[in-house]
């Protein structure tokens, strides 16, 4: 049976082929937040227990909703982010000088490329 873009991609990083509807565990090139949901995440990282990421390199923080920002929540939720990129030392970390739209920058700058599967907790990730 033919497979679509996507039942392809996931077979790849699966290693086996894969349909649609089916449940499985990929391997996931990408993982990006922004300054809006990244300080969700980082409560519960910190919640839970963890000490460092699994994967830094394969991480990005992309401050691009409230930078600059327009009040004090929107100052604390930057700030959240930008101490975890600091204590973490994410190389994929975008802030004030170099910061840009989340969906543009990441392939602009080389980050993921056609092929990645990338998680992200926005509703337009998948662009």
């Amino acid at each position: 049976m033919k497979q679509t873009i996507t039942e392809k991609i996931f077979s790849d990083h699966v290693g086996k082929e894969v349909s649609a509807g089916e449940i499985i565990e990929s391997k996931i090139d990408m993982i990006i937040g922004n300054d809006i949901t990244t300080p969700i995440s980082i409560k519960q990282f910190e919640r839970s227990g963890a000490t460092k990421l699994a994967n830094p390199d394969g991480f990005a923080i992309v401050m691009d909703h409230y930078i600059p920002t327009k009040d004090i929540l929107s100052a604390n939720q930057a700030k959240i982010s930008r101490e975890f990129a600091y204590k973490h030392d994410l190389k994929n970390y975008f802030d004030e000088k170099d910061m840009g739209i989340e969906h543009a920058i990441l392939p602009e700058k080389g980050l993921v490329i056609p092929g990645d599967v990338i998680i992200g907790a926005d509703s337009h990730t998948c662009t």
